[in-house]
């Protein structure tokens, strides 16, 4: 099990801002009068993060994770991310466009701590001669009307039903609890959490079809 604590996510103020003005939303309700206003906002949101992670290689071990998972066979990482419980604390007190506009930036920050964790196993992955494939999502959370951003929207995903038997063993298996993590009524608690699979495959060797 590889842990990590408190690292780094990148704002991408500029980035966040535009894709929060497509929504179409009216910032000065929100009380957000202009880009420079909403940047402040993202750099508060982003200073409530206590982003972790855990992530586990699954080579020849059974997990009990059942025959219609995602990469039920075969080499894959499980890890899990979260974004810690102050964030979430904060923006559900928040109320209307202001907390929309809230869940879709922490949304942005979650996407981007994926990426961050996913990067670190297909390096992991290239020591060992695999090639690690896209991540796949066993759970991704609702954040009221923030859309998902493309990478949690397009992924594949296991089936809710599915998802509510095998997290209690992934999570287990991982060591969930080292980042705070933990299930309530099957899900992941903090609520700014994923979890996923990343399926590992042997790369073929140049010449071979």
């Amino acid at each position: 099990m590889r842990k990590i604590k408190r690292f780094k996510i990148s704002t991408r103020q500029k980035e966040i801002s535009r894709k929060i003005q497509r929504l179409g939303v009216d910032l000065p309700a929100a009380g957000l009068n202009g880009e420079l206003e909403l940047a402040h906002f993202i750099l508060e949101l982003a200073a409530l993060l206590d982003p972790g992670t855990v992530y586990e290689l699954n080579e020849n071990a059974l997990w009990d994770l059942g025959t219609q998972t995602i990469a039920a066979e075969g080499m894959f990482s499980a890890c899990a991310v979260t974004l810690g419980a102050k964030a979430t604390q904060h923006v559900q007190g928040l109320e209307g466009t202001r907390q929309l506009i809230a869940y879709t930036v922490l949304f942005e920050f979650l996407r981007t701590a994926v990426l961050f964790v996913t990067e670190l196993v297909k390096e992991q992955a290239e020591k060992e001669e695999y090639e690690a494939l896209d991540p796949q999502f066993v759970y991704v959370p609702k954040l009221g009307l923030a859309p998902e951003p493309k990478l949690f929207k397009e992924a594949p995903r296991t089936d809710e039903q599915t998802a509510a038997k095998i997290l209690p063993h992934l999570l287990q298996h991982i060591q969930a609890e080292k980042i705070e993590v933990s299930l309530n009524a099957q899900t992941p608690e903090p609520l700014l959490t994923a979890v996923f699979i990343v399926p590992w495959q042997k790369k073929k060797r140049k010449g071979k079809k």
